[in-house]
């Protein structure tokens, strides 16, 4: 570790470079997963299926994405580990209409293309460190209000509170009527009981030790705090969460609204990233999956939600197969997709888990889909899986299947649809959103800063 103000050694790497244990032991060391050789490249290209995809978004009318962004911050000059944390959520909506209307022309009016879309931001604020809430004694105790306090606002105008969508998913998605977590108190052991059918969204008393619990606990969010160090993986955690409650949370509002019932089912609704709950609460995907599968069943109609990865093993595995196939002449068909089973993904992307049989058994809702669009844009592409439990006979049957998956068709049209040039790989509404709800290491987070060490003493 180094001293306060100590600078790095900006020359130590020649004397690595000549250290003949060090070059050694470089030499022992592979790359576990690389992409095959040139026959089985070869043989690879033909597990991409092209697909019929023309129009087969005209139904959707408009496009809803989400992503967020965080940091941490210090607040203090004098005591540098009191550190709070900041989350951005941005969500775009992008009229696909007046979008086809805008791209018509040659040179595209800035004015005319601004009505094509609209921006809502909404902005976490909490302590990560060395920092309490007023009226609490702990930063664990403060960190799990703050996230309570977040999760009782309505993130836009005229929307449920994002805790309303929560105890729905919870409700709605499982077949008991009564949720248990653990006591949130380190001391106590008390199981805490919550009847979906007869509680609400209020905060309760622990029967144990009297400790203020919230449902927002349910998620252990407050698990990935360490009240002698700092922790930003809890910001990572919210994030994740947060981005699927929006969705959903919009989804909720218009069916609870007579006049915009039917609007869900003429959107497409985005992710910027895969469908996966990772961590402390990823069993809220199983939750999640079997909702959304209920509210299609309700209405019989399709629900058009789908993720994006932008970076990962899967985007990794994706570019170096392009690059491969290009080396031996070849190319992967355009308008094509490929279903990444779990034989595929364990030969050539990574290794099989060791607690599990299936990846993603306990954080995933969606399954991964390589797509090489009408413009040689490679997108990973994760769907909600054909069934609403992954149970082990479902999963050859079914969710290796890519016949199973109805909305295929739709959201490859969309994403050439909306497709842009602003970055590589790239889709407008997910760009749209990630402008917005970025947070710059420089000026931003300077600025902010600046700011917080005012108000906070």
């Amino acid at each position: 570790m180094p001293y306060k103000g100590e600078f790095s050694n900006k020359i130590m790497h020649e004397r690595l470079i000549k250290n003949p244990e060090f070059q050694k032991r470089l030499k022992e060391l592979r790359v576990a997963y690389d992409t095959p050789n040139r026959d089985i490249t070869s043989e690879i290209r033909q597990m991409f299926r092209i697909i019929d995809t023309e129009d087969a978004s005209k139904n959707v009318k408009i496009v809803f994405a989400v992503d967020g962004s965080y940091t941490d911050i210090p607040i203090n000059n004098n005591i540098p580990s009191a550190r709070i944390g900041i989350a951005n959520f941005c969500a775009s909506v992008v009229k696909l209409d007046e979008l086809k209307k805008s791209a018509q022309y040659e040179f595209l009016d800035p004015h005319e293309f601004n009505d094509t879309y609209t921006t809502g931001l909404l902005t976490f604020v909490g302590p990560l460190a060395n920092i309490i809430e007023e009226g609490k004694t702990t930063t664990s105790q403060s960190i799990r209000y703050a996230i309570y306090k977040f999760m009782c606002n309505k993130p836009f105008d005229e929307t449920l509170p994002l805790i309303n969508t929560l105890y729905t998913i919870l409700k709605e998605g499982n077949d008991k009527t009564v949720e248990s977590f653990n006591c949130p108190n380190p001391e106590c052991n008390e199981h805490i009981e919550w009847d979906l059918e007869k509680d609400n969204i209020n905060p309760k008393k622990c029967p144990g030790c009297g400790e203020e619990v919230y449902l927002t606990d349910w998620l252990r969010l407050h698990e990935a705090v360490e009240e002698d160090f700092e922790s930003t993986s809890i910001l990572s955690r919210l994030t994740q969460v947060v981005e699927h409650l929006l969705v959903f949370n919009l989804i909720q509002t218009c069916l609870s609204n007579q006049t915009l019932v039917s609007l869900p089912f003429s959107m497409a609704f985005i992710l910027d990233r895969p469908l996966a709950i990772y961590g402390e609460p990823a069993k809220l995907h199983r939750y999640i999956l079997k909702y959304y599968h209920k509210l299609m069943q309700n209405k019989n109609t399709p629900l058009i939600i789908f993720g994006l990865a932008k970076s990962g093993r899967l985007k990794d595995h994706f570019e170096l197969l392009e690059r491969r196939m290009k080396e031996i002449g070849e190319e992967i068909p355009k308008n094509a997709v490929m279903l990444v089973s779990d034989a595929y993904r364990f030969k050539y992307i990574q290794q099989r888990p060791k607690r599990n049989e299936y990846f993603g058994q306990e954080i995933s809702w969606g399954q991964d889909f390589l797509f090489y669009s009408k413009e040689a844009k490679k997108f990973v592409v994760s769907l909600p899986y054909s069934v609403d439990e992954k149970k082990k006979e479902y999963y050859e049957k079914m969710i290796f299947n890519i016949d199973s998956y109805s909305t295929l068709p739709t959201v490859l049209d969309l994403i050439n649809k909306i497709t842009t040039d602003l970055y590589e790989d790239a889709i407008l509404p997910v760009a749209l959103a990630h402008r917005y709800a970025s947070i710059s290491l420089k000026p931003s987070k300077q600025i902010l800063e600046m700011f917080a060490r005012e108000l906070i003493k």
